[in-house]
């Protein structure tokens, strides 16, 4: 993540409809898979909204810095709480302002992959970056290294130019 710092321009909290509130570790489970699968269709969306087909043809150019954590597994005593991803984005066309790129992502997750609609983004700033990159890892750093999701995570090394 350290590599890809410098190269993400903003940061989503995307919220869910599944609630782990008194489930079952197994059930839990079966949300989260779910809504992996949920993250890469709403992720497809998103890359085809910003680049068409060169998202496919060129991924390594034309596809969004894309990193996901999943939040909320481990927490189910809080009915309050919903399964969420924190995204990490960058890679962006320079054109798209912070409504624009709410506006993309509510239609891929919410119309599209039928989460809700409950989507906070902000522009990743040098004063606010260490913040957001600490608050959107902190299950990672109380052990929880599976909620890193591996599978919808994109790096768009060309574009990028990293080692």
């Amino acid at each position: 993540m350290d590599k890809q710092q410098k190269h993400i321009t903003h940061y989503v909290v995307a919220q869910s409809y599944y609630r782990p509130y008194h489930q079952l570790p197994q059930a839990v489970e079966h949300m989260a898979r779910n809504l992996q699968k949920d993250l890469r269709h709403a992720r497809n969306c998103f890359n085809k909204e910003l680049y068409r087909n060169g998202a496919k043809r060129k991924p390594l150019e034309l596809q969004p810095l894309f990193i996901a954590t999943l939040e909320g597994t481990k927490n189910t005593s809080n009915p309050q709480l919903t399964l969420h991803y924190n995204i990490y984005l960058g890679n962006l066309p320079k054109i798209l302002t912070t409504d624009d790129i709410k506006e993309l992502w509510t239609y891929c997750w919410h119309t599209k992959a039928n989460q809700s609609n409950d989507i906070y983004i902000t522009e990743a700033k040098d004063n606010t970056q260490s913040h957001l990159l600490h608050y959107g890892t902190k299950e990672m750093q109380i052990g929880n290294l599976g909620c890193w999701d591996f599978e919808n995570t994109q790096i768009p090394y060309n574009a990028l130019n990293i080692d």
